[in-house]
């Protein structure tokens, strides 16, 4: 099996999101110093190319330290160890959470 780079691995990605008309913004810098590979404003989702553990620990405890500032995009990672195919996997099983929670929470806004 030919091995294949994390950018090859978002470029699909990207193909993927085109394909289902999921809107995303490029090389995002957010308010919290943290540069997104890939942002999905919709769903709420940032996208990392990480293979460092210290990156994603910071990005992890960034959401909770930012909880009550409302950093809220969920992180997802793109690993080298990870194939093409799971990638995709994995990211329609994120959007499909994030769907869920964000409903919940319109529905929660407006019972009150």
């Amino acid at each position: 099996m030919a091995k294949i780079t994390n950018e090859q691995k978002l470029d699909a990605l990207k193909a993927w999101l085109k394909e289902n008309n999921i809107a995303f913004i490029e090389n995002y810098e957010s308010r919290f110093g943290i540069t997104m590979d890939l942002k999905l404003p919709d769903l709420m989702i940032a996208v990392f190319l990480s293979d460092d553990k210290d990156r994603e620990e910071e990005i992890y405890n960034l959401g909770k330290e930012r909880h009550k500032m409302r950093f809220t995009y969920k992180p997802f990672f793109i690993r080298e160890s990870e194939t093409k195919e799971f990638i995709l996997e994995k990211i329609q099983n994120c959007c499909f959470e994030r769907m869920v929670w964000l409903q919940r929470r319109f529905e929660k806004a407006n019972n009150k």
